[in-house]
Formats: structure tokens, C-alpha cells, sequence
């Protein structure tokens, strides 16, 4: 079936149903848009986490500083600086 002929078959279907069972069908959507957010949270989160993880990998020996790559640069070439003094 099309998504136009499930749509319609549908809508026949709520046309001639009785007031306790529409309301049931009510909760029944608000329950699967719920489930669906659910799911699709579940994903982003899942993302975010082997996103961290890959960067966590990626970062090799310096993994347990704390410094920032500025601070880093910063360091660096004041050992370079250093070093060209002490030659």
C-alpha cells in the first residue's frame, strides 16, 4: 500500500470508531512520539559518547594534561627559546 492509501484507510477507519476507542488511539500516537523521541535521544547520545571516545583515542601521550593547546604552544616555545639561549 502507498502512503496516500494507508493514510486514507486510516481516516476510515477514526470516521466510524466510537469515542472510548479514538481516545485509546489517542494515547497509542502520544505513546509512539514518545518512543520515537526516546530512540532518537538514545542515538544522539550514543553519538556524543563514541564521539568523546574517538577523541580520547586521539590524543596519545598528552591524553593526561590538563593544559590547554595554547598554554601548550606557550610552553613550547619557551623551551625553544630556552634552548637558542643555551647554545
Amino acid at each position: 500500500m502507498t502512503r496516500t492509501e494507508l493514510q486514507q484507510r486510516i481516516i476510515q477507519k477514526l470516521e466510524t470508531m466510537e469515542s472510548d476507542k479514538l481516545a485509546f488511539v489517542t494515547i497509542f500516537l502520544d505513546g509512539l512520539d514518545i518512543y520515537s523521541d526516546t530512540k532518537n535521544q538514545e542515538r544522539v547520545s550514543s553519538n556524543i559518547e563514541e564521539r568523546k571516545e574517538a577523541i580520547k583515542s586521539l590524543r596519545g601521550k598528552y591524553a593526561s594534561s590538563s593544559i590547554s593547546s595554547e598554554e601548550f604552544a606557550r610552553q613550547k616555545q619557551e623551551e625553544i627559546d630556552w634552548e637558542d639561549r643555551n647554545r
